[in-house]
């Protein structure tokens, strides 16, 4: 058989393989993701502000030394915790945008008292390195703190930290919680598990805060309302809505991060189907990450949410108190 011809058959054999596989993991997270959400919780309780600052994030102030990357990492202060909400993605660089832009942003990485992993993509667990490892970092060196709790979707290691998979609904501080990992299969990346952070702000109500949002918009909401009885009133983080991404650099994130084959790129119709399911919800507050946002959806979400909307930029801090600032 000539060359061509099995190099064809090759491909074709790749592709049915690879659509089995997803066939097979879309029933998997269908079948999976009703009994990860039982449990309730009653025993959140609620603090005074919360605040949220971007120290990884595509996106930065214009004229700023801050580093930008297609990843994220905020730095959560609640309660008089400080919580580390994903890890970016240069954690193998000598010096990574997480590292850099904490020193420069007064964020000392080294007192944390909890980190919570959304999910294991190399852009929030510190590079592809990391994520063959299933593992988190900081940086090249041994930036984390000895025996800071990790929470984690799935299971992971860490030589320093304590590692707990989160199986159920976590209260890991005062007011603040993580909901049960959800999962969606990927055409190409596979199957994902991905767990959101919440935090319940006096008299505002819940701040939802999401790494990359590949679940389904209304599996991640409605978790958070199945779990908790309290109105969500902010929606923060990445959603991966990477509509329109020909001439941005997110092309990578609208192919390998779909959950649809390759033949249906993520819509117009994708985003206003979160926008809807949000909207619903009557949100006071929506900040959107740029790591998998492009500027047709910034403009989508900025027209529905007017003022109450914001883009996500290392180093802007995202304040929520119970005024509802």
């Amino acid at each position: 058989m000539p060359w061509n011809r099995v190099l064809a058959a090759g491909g074709v054999a790749g592709l049915a393989a690879l659509a089995g596989r997803y066939a097979a993991g879309l029933a998997r997270a269908d079948r999976s993701w009703p009994v990860q959400v039982e449990g309730r919780l009653s025993d959140l309780g609620e603090v005074d502000e919360v605040s949220i600052l971007p120290l990884v994030e595509r996106l930065t102030p214009g004229g700023s030394s801050l580093a930008g990357e297609p990843g994220v990492s905020y730095l959560i202060r609640a309660g008089g915790m400080r919580v580390l909400f994903d890890s970016g993605l240069s954690g193998g660089k000598a010096e990574s945008a997480l590292v850099h832009n904490a020193q420069m942003l007064g964020a000392p990485l080294g007192d944390l008292d909890a980190v919570v992993i959304s999910h294991l993509h190399l852009d929030h667990v510190g590079g592809l390195r990391a994520m063959r490892r299933r593992t988190f970092t900081f940086g090249a060196g041994a930036a984390e703190p000895s025996g800071v709790p990790a929470h984690v979707p799935a299971r992971m290691h860490h030589p320093r930290a304590d590692v707990t998979v989160t199986t159920h609904p976590r209260v890991i501080g005062p007011g603040m919680a993580v909901l049960p990992p959800l999962p969606r299969m990927l055409f190409w990346l596979g199957y994902v598990t991905e767990q959101a952070l919440v935090v319940n702000v006096r008299d505002f109500g819940l701040v939802l805060i999401s790494g990359c949002g590949h679940p389904r918009i209304e599996q991640i909401l409605g978790v958070a309302e199945q779990v908790l009885d309290i109105p969500i009133r902010a929606v923060v983080g990445g959603l991966h809505l990477p509509v329109h991404a020909a001439r941005t650099p997110l092309i990578p994130q609208a192919v390998l991060g779909s959950p649809h084959p390759p033949w249906q790129p993520i819509s117009e119709r994708d985003a206003e189907h979160v926008l809807e399911e949000i909207q619903a919800r009557g949100p006071r507050i929506v900040a959107l990450s740029g790591h998998d946002s492009t500027p047709w959806t910034y403009d989508a979400f900025s027209r529905i949410f007017g003022d109450r909307y914001r883009t996500l930029r290392v180093g802007e801090e995202l304040r929520i108190t119970a005024a509802g600032g």
